[in-house]
């Protein structure tokens, strides 16, 4: 045991003892000297002790009242951090409940699991599967466009592949249909990596930076219509006699929780008016936006002119207050 320990053990020890010898003594006084003893010791012993009792007290609230004020701050931080989260996962619902009405029927919602293994990246889980009509070669979409296409289908789930897998393809057309071509996953490496290509549009057609490049409905599996991405630069090739474009894809698959699985018949009838329904709409979001901006300052500016024409109307002179003419005097003439 230390020293210190050792000697404050004593001392305690030393002290209780005192204690128990002045109660002693206390008792065996006479009734005159008792009171006096017994109010020299509460003024000298238990006061303090009293005090001290009160202080403890007091500290151990403040501490607690430390703790909970701390919990409470923890608390708030975490929701805080959550909120960004929950927030961006409840657009993503909306947007996709807005895509289940703009599609109206033939299809079914799913929930999209990502592994963390080899390969994972180019594959997802689906938590639908045959018992709930999906079958081989349905499209998989979000409600930025192009996901990835179902591969396999179990009784109650199904794998799908996603655009980056190397074996990807879809024919693609950009949106004001003039230019055809292949989309490919862009085999790159570093930030280019999950980029995609479209190869074999004619050399003829150049296309700008930021065109909507949509499926083009060629080949049974995806409709027509559906946003796969947008041109970002042109690759140059050895080839002159067509043009390969960068495409920045409308749907990281990583991103992807919840996705669309369209059902054969939907996708013979079409969807192009989905998308487009839904572009057009923000158009018109945009369009109002700016009109009313316009409305906003043109009714400002009528507002400073009709102010400004007020106070020139104040400073001219009322009828009421005209200065008086006086009619000149007729003199008589001499005689």
């Amino acid at each position: 045991m230390p020293r210190q320990a050792r000697t404050s053990s004593h001392a305690d020890k030393a002290t209780l003892v005192v204690c128990v010898l002045l109660s002693l003594v206390a008792l065996v006084l006479p009734a005159r000297h008792r009171s006096t003893v017994a109010g020299a010791l509460r003024g000298t012993i238990v006061v303090p002790l009293a005090g001290l009792q009160e202080r403890a007290e007091v500290s151990r609230r403040a501490i607690l009242a430390y703790d909970a004020s701390l919990f409470l701050a923890d608390s708030v931080r975490l929701q805080a951090s959550q909120s960004d989260v929950w927030r961006a996962e409840n657009e993503r619902l909306r947007r996709l409940l807005g895509l289940g009405a703009a599609l109206r029927w033939g299809f079914v919602p799913a929930e999209a699991l990502h592994g963390r293994g080899l390969g994972d990246d180019y594959t997802m889980t689906l938590s639908v599967g045959r018992n709930e009509g999906v079958t081989p070669f349905s499209a998989v979409v979000a409600p930025d466009g192009l996901v990835g296409m179902v591969e396999t289908v179990d009784a109650s789930s199904a794998v799908a592949i996603v655009w980056p897998h190397p074996d990807f393809r879809v024919s693609a057309v950009s949106a004001d249909g003039t230019a055809f071509g292949i989309v490919y996953p862009h085999l790159g490496a570093g930030a280019t990596r999950f980029l995609l290509e479209l190869r074999g549009v004619a050399f003829r057609n150049a296309l700008r930076p930021g065109t909507l490049i949509v499926s083009a409905g060629l080949g049974g599996v995806y409709p027509r219509g559906i946003p796969i991405g947008s041109v970002v630069s042109e690759l140059r090739t050895a080839e002159g006699w067509a043009r390969n474009y960068l495409l920045r894809p409308a749907v990281r698959p990583s991103d992807a929780t919840s996705v669309i699985v369209l059902q054969p018949k939907r996708s013979k009838d079409g969807v192009a008016a989905v998308w487009q329904t839904a572009v057009d709409s923000a158009l018109r979001t945009l369009v109002g936006g700016a009109d009313s901006l316009t409305k906003h300052r043109a009714d400002s500016l009528a507002a400073a002119e009709r102010q400004h024409l007020d106070s020139l109307q104040a400073l001219q002179p009322r009828p009421d207050s005209a200065a008086v003419v006086v009619p000149p005097v007729k003199r008589k003439p001499a005689p």
